[in-house]
Formats: structure tokens, sequence, C-alpha cells
């Protein structure tokens, strides 16, 4: 059987693919990178996209050639990723604990210049063996819980030991704190919202000033997300902002966060209908997240979604517009969790495909 090679797909009308496809408008691309731009201009805050949202180490390539290279990772398969597509600049928002773990880390440390958060002495203790004995340095934030419960050291003066238990420590670089204030990111209610991440901020702000006291002078100071960007950057407390989301957006997140456009669809194919009142697509939560609600037709005078299962996502109809056969684009709820039931994107511009994008990260948890 005949495998179509992803060089004979270039320039294919995106009508044309087979379904279900994962589709990125890099023209809507284009305008988000550029709203965000606009969002931390003059502020002297630095975007560091978060690539838990984009798995796609050809994505990542297109943001550099757009200004963004600097990256965080949730995992270190995403890093791995990240410095397989010649990304640099490379955090990981996250504790990295284990020999196996570790002894990737150090092997991604000899082609990148990578990071990684900590919160605890022993991890730190563990982290400087490795870095040692690959000879290699490995730089180290320490994570600070502004809020959410998770992850992160409760105090200030918790923050200043760690830091200098990081210094005291060879291999290691203590380069700066991480405060992730991912409890206010999808709050509804704009003043919820605001309240909420400003009390996060001055939180992060009261870390950084009683490091800053002790002579620990950080130099990376990161937080907030795409529904907290615009008022982490105005308010001092970081140099970074660490948003991911803001680069494909979906139906749930644009809600919060409306300078930001979705340019991630699924195009999905009309296999059933029934009368005029509801047709099928074949395409259900196994290609389209739900995570936080259903998704939405791309052109909402088409049709409402209003039931997904695992093959098949239900269309309601006010006349019979979409007969089978026909294709129609889906905007999922959580682009994330979309992304990563994928093993492949289709770039495009004004309805055509420009790229093929493996995503390399999706599907992996390691």
């Amino acid at each position: 059987m005949a495998v179509t090679k992803p060089n004979s797909m270039l320039g294919q009308a995106v009508s044309t693919l087979d379904t279900p496809a994962l589709l990125i408008d890099l023209d809507v691309v284009d305008r988000n990178l550029s709203a965000m731009r606009a969002t931390v201009a003059g502020r002297g805050v630095q975007v560091r996209t978060h690539f838990k949202s984009l798995k796609c180490g050809g994505l990542a390539q297109y943001l550099t050639t757009h200004g963004f290279d600097r990256f965080m990772a949730a995992k270190l398969c995403e890093a791995e990723v990240l410095a397989d597509a010649g990304i640099r600049d490379i955090v990981i928002g996250n504790q990295l604990v284990g020999a196996d773990k570790i002894r990737r880390l150090t092997e991604l440390a000899e082609r990148a210049s990578v990071a990684v958060c900590v919160d605890s002495a022993a991890n730190v203790a563990e982290l400087s063996v490795a870095a040692c004995d690959a000879r290699v340095p490995i730089g180290v934030l320490v994570e600070v819980d502004v809020g959410q419960g998770r992850c992160g050291v409760a105090t200030p003066e918790d923050a200043v030991r760690l830091a200098r238990h990081i210094m005291n420590h060879p291999g290691l670089e203590f380069i700066g704190l991480q405060g992730y204030d991912g409890q206010n990111q999808h709050l509804f209610d704009p003043i919820a919202r605001r309240t909420g991440c400003l009390a996060a901020l001055d939180r992060l702000a009261a870390m950084r000033a009683e490091l800053e006291q002790s002579g620990l002078k950080p130099r990376i100071v990161s937080t907030a997300g795409t529904g907290t960007a615009a008022l982490a950057g105005a308010h001092g407390a970081a140099n970074e902002i660490q948003p991911g989301s803001y680069v494909l957006m979906d139906c749930h997140y644009r809600k919060i966060a409306p300078a930001f456009a979705c340019a991630l669809t699924v195009l999905a194919g009309v296999i059933s209908r029934r009368g005029d009142d509801y047709c099928v697509l074949d395409a259900g939560y196994k290609a389209i997240s739900k995570d936080y609600e259903l998704g939405v037709l791309k052109d909402e005078s088409l049709g409402r979604v209003v039931n997904m299962s695992e093959e098949h996502t239900k269309v309601e109809q006010p006349a019979a517009q979409l007969q089978v056969g026909a294709k129609v684009e889906v905007v999922p709820s959580h682009c994330c969790g979309t992304v990563n039931l994928h093993r492949r994107a289709f770039a495009t511009r004004a309805g055509r495909v420009e790229a093929v994008w493996a995503i390399e990260a999706s599907g992996r948890y390691d």
C-alpha cells in the first residue's frame, strides 16, 4: 500500500486532507505572537513560551524565527525534543528526581543551556553529584508556592535557605525563582482572576525581596501563564512570564484571554446524519480534548456540538447544511490536551498546507 509522504502534502488544500487531521493556522499564530509581544512591550519582561502546550519541535523552530527563543518544558522528554530542534535556552519547570532522569538531564546539559526547578535539599544533593560526575553545569531555580498548593517552598526564609544550599553544592548554579500561579489561569471572573493573580505576585515579590536582601540576586524570576500574562507583566515581581496556550489557544481559553485567537483546529469528516436534526463527525474525544467543555465548530453557523464520544462528535444543525462526506474544522476546548492526542500537525496558511510537523512529545510522560 502506498504511503503519502509529508513533502507530497505541501501546497495541498486543507479540504483534501484525510480526517481527523490536526491543523495549525500560521497566520493566526503570527497574530498571537504579535499580541504577546505587545502585552510585554516596554515592561522589561521576557516571554519564555511553555512547550507543554506545543509539544512540537517544528513549531518551536517556527517561533524562534519570530524572536521567541526561550522555552519552558513541563517534562524532561519535552526538553529533549526542544534540544533536538536546536533550542538552546531551556528551563524545566518541574522537579527531576531519580537516577535515570538526572542522567538524562546531564546528557541534555551537554548540548543546551538547561535549568531545572527544585524544592528540596535532597534533590539538590543528587543533582550536584550527577553534575560533578558528568562535568556539566546545571542551572537551578527554587520553586516557590504562590498559592497553587502544589510544588514549591512555602516561605521567603525557605527560599533563601534552599538557594544557599544550591550555592554550596558544586556543579550547580542558582539562577532564580519560579512561582507559577496556575490556580488563577482559568478563572472566568476578571475581578477574581486579578485579585488572585496580584496576591500570587505579591507573594513572589516577597520571596524575591528576601533573596536580594540576603545578597542572592536571582537572574530569572518566572511566573504567570496566558490568563495572567498582562497582569504579571505590569506588576514588577517577575522578569519572565511562561505562557504557552497563547500560541494556539482554544475555545475555552479565548473567553479568558480574548487578545489571542484560536489557531488550532481538528479537521473532521461527516460520516452520518439524521434528517435535518444532526450530523456525526469522525473525530471524538480521542482526537479532540474535552477537558474543560465541548469543542465548537470554527464556523459556528454550521451547527452546534452537543455530544462527544470516543470516536464521534454529534453536531446539532438548524438545517441540513453538512452532508455525508463534508469536512468541518472543530476548535477544541483544550489546546494542550488536543495536541497531546496527535502525532503530526499540518501547518497551514490561506487554506493550504505549508509544513507537516511531527509532534515528538505527544503521548509521552517521561
